[in-house]
């Protein structure tokens, strides 16, 4: 089965651990960029304990001007 077409949506898919009692469960929300860092609030499933998951994002200088370059990949 191919795939043809550009996708309207963003994939997301993320792992976390409660903390609380430590269950892994996936999670499809983004993070949402607040002052240098990504931040996301999270709820477990299981024991529904509410926790914050941040993820601290990288300085870059690329690109300077105007977007970068599209990379463009013939499948044969």
């Amino acid at each position: 089965m191919t795939q043809k077409g550009v996708h309207t949506w963003d994939l997301v898919l993320h792992y976390h651990c409660c903390p609380h009692c430590k269950k892994i469960f996936e999670s499809r929300e983004d993070y949402q960029h607040q002052a240098g860092r990504n931040l996301k609030n999270v709820i477990c499933p299981r024991c529904h304990d509410s926790f914050k998951v941040i993820k601290r994002t990288k300085k870059s200088f690329a690109p300077i001007f105007g977007d970068g370059e599209h990379v463009e990949v013939e499948w044969d």
